[in-house]
């Protein structure tokens, strides 16, 4: 029997990326697409997919997020992959894992395009699917 848990955390519209071309100057939101899917840690098989958000008002922030694609999904990934379905399904957990992605995001910023930590305000996940 597979056990399908849905967690829905969705803004109030969509946002499109700014690979989609279609993203105003003032949108304050850049949806780190795609989803990422990782394994999770566990004796049984388990994966999850999430649906993240990153939010700053800085545009030259987020369009430096999106340049850096790589180095960030790579942190996304080794960060969520290194979870378990039960500190997942922890709503405490849950929220320590998507403030140390914000930190994980903040250190690429710096580090690679020279901003400001504080120039990237929040991340948010706007769907988890754990399976």
């Amino acid at each position: 029997m597979r056990l399908l848990l849905l967690f829905l955390f969705s803004a109030a519209f969509t946002t499109p990326s700014l690979a989609s071309g279609g993203k105003s100057s003032s949108d304050p939101y850049l949806s780190l697409d795609p989803p990422i899917v990782v394994n999770l840690q566990g004796a049984r098989k388990h994966f999850m997919q999430v649906e993240i958000e990153a939010m700053s008002r800085d545009g030259a922030a987020l369009k430096a997020l999106e340049m850096h694609n790589g180095p960030l999904r790579h942190a996304l990934i080794m960060r969520l992959s290194a979870q378990t379905v039960e500190g997942m399904n922890d709503v405490q957990i849950r929220e320590q894992v998507r403030l140390q992605i914000l930190e994980d995001l903040r250190d690429i910023l710096e580090q690679m395009a020279g901003f400001r930590r504080e120039a990237l305000e929040a991340v948010y996940f706007t769907s988890l699917v754990i399976q």
